[in-house]
């Protein structure tokens, strides 16, 4: 579908606006701005239907980007695409290699309908500025997630168009990333002149952060600069941006990271698992053969002092008892991190996935500290999380260590401590140039470089599918 031509669901924004004796019926699912400005309840229900729609892929997003990452397989059987063209191609524009798109620009078009909203709306300035602010870091995060996805092949950007015009001409990579910080310098400084209270409510997973600012405690400017930051490293890295370091570091140290706090601490994308509301996409029973955990996790997890293995691969991934093989594929590891803490056999719709948190901050600052000329505090960094998260002992690491072992080291511990939460195994050697180390089982499999332009976007502009508009 163009990008000129979505239609979507507002979630707790639509509004059924009927006029006394009129018959004209608003269309709910492409609200207008002057009608999100009917009330200020009417924007605050529409704000609430952008947190919303920040759940939009994220299931699809971890399971994907982990089979491309060798961090898990879906052996259900039920779809041969998962373990044929996602693991050795080719990929299909028109199935799982175009997905992963249509619902974060639907996201995207709510959010420049809200903004758009809030200038004529009986908001005060810092309410406005801090609503702003809020919808501004969520489009500059939609931006992101789908440049990342679709890599050198670039994205639409320029998307808030009448829907009589041409689609929106794609941008460089670069450029994708380089708005997506851009807005979210500027969702901060709003943020910043938003006072200490929003204009609205939040749905679950944003606890400690649902306010514009705070003094004394956390607040959603602390998590834009979180964003921020992990935005910045990914340009330095992907895109060869050298100034994006000393940008990155002024922007962690804005951001909640802390060795004094709990390593769990962030924003989540929260699940209620209630009837008619959003569950948690990845939670599986053990006796489910949907989400297995790949064999090179076991195999690859180092060993605590007293001979286990790392503690986030034990916290996160158990013995199922059994085997599974599925075109040739095996693997008798399961994950269990959003199931029931009781007892991990069972599912749990309601566990929540990590959104930021703390421990990838501290190994986001590691990064930077290294490339800032920070060297033993960026060792420390990581040394704080192998014991506090994985029990383990020092790496080893000095401030003399050549810039590969840093890497191997900093990769070892993203993947341990943010398995199955974003893809970061595939998003890392992708953007370190080590796609040639993931692990290969079969003869002619590949791992893909990138996802591909949808199959209906390629139609939309009169291209050959698959297209590099």
């Amino acid at each position: 579908m163009a990008s000129t031509t979505r239609r979507i669901a507002v979630g707790g924004a639509a509004l059924l606006l009927l006029a006394c004796g009129d018959l004209d019926i608003t269309n709910t699912n492409a609200p207008t701005a002057d009608e999100l400005a009917a009330s200020r309840a009417t924007l605050a229900r529409a704000a609430i239907g952008i947190q919303t729609l920040a759940l939009n892929d994220v299931g699809t997003a971890i399971q994907f980007y982990g089979i491309y990452g060798r961090e898990g397989y879906n052996l259900l059987g039920n779809d041969p695409r998962e373990t044929n063209e996602q693991i050795s191609g080719p990929q299909d524009a028109a199935g799982r290699a175009g997905g992963h798109w249509l619902a974060q620009y639907q996201a995207i078009r709510t959010i420049n309908t809200y903004i758009a909203a809030l200038p004529s709306s009986s908001l005060s300035p810092a309410e406005q500025s801090a609503a702003s602010g809020f919808a501004k870091t969520m489009k500059a995060w939609h931006l992101y997630r789908l440049a990342v996805r679709s890599g050198s092949t670039g994205i639409p950007i320029d998307v808030d168009r009448p829907i009589s015009a041409e689609p929106a001409p794609f941008v460089s990579f670069d450029a994708a990333m380089t708005a997506a910080s851009d807005l979210m310098n500027e969702a901060y400084t709003e943020l910043q002149a938003g006072g200490t209270e929003f204009p609205f409510d939040f749905v679950p997973g944003y606890e400690g952060f649902d306010v514009p600012t705070n003094a004394t405690g956390t607040d959603f400017a602390e998590f834009n600069r979180g964003l921020a930051a992990k935005i910045l490293v990914m340009r330095a890295t992907f895109n060869g941006c050298t100034a994006c370091w000393a940008e990155a570091n002024t922007a962690i140290n804005a951001s909640f990271v802390s060795t004094a706090a709990p390593l769990d601490l962030g924003v989540y994308y929260g699940y209620t698992g209630a009837a008619n509301e959003a569950a948690n996409p990845m939670t599986d029973p053990l006796d489910s053969d949907q989400f297995w955990a790949h064999p090179s996790l076991r195999a690859d997890a180092q060993l605590q002092p007293g001979g286990a293995l790392d503690q986030r691969f034990l916290d996160k991934v158990i013995d199922a008892g059994r085997t599974r093989t599925l075109n040739t594929l095996s693997t008798s590891d399961k994950f269990i991190l959003y199931n029931d803490q009781a007892n991990p056999a069972d599912a749990d719709t309601d566990a929540d996935i990590p959104w930021l948190k703390n421990e990838e901050l501290i190994l986001l600052r590691a990064e930077i500290r290294w490339n800032t000329a920070q060297r033993a505090l960026a060792v420390a960094d990581i040394d704080f999380v192998r014991a506090q998260s994985g029990g383990l002992a020092p790496s080893g690491l000095t401030a003399a260590s050549s810039d590969a072992a840093f890497i191997d080291e900093l990769l070892y511990n993203r993947t341990y401590s943010l398995l199955w939460e974003q893809g970061a195994r595939w998003i890392d050697a992708r953007r370190y140039n080590r796609l040639g180390t993931l692990p290969i089982h079969r003869t002619g499999d590949v791992v893909h470089v990138e996802m591909l332009v949808p199959a209906a976007e390629c139609d939309a502009r009169g291209l050959t599918v698959p297209c590099d508009p």
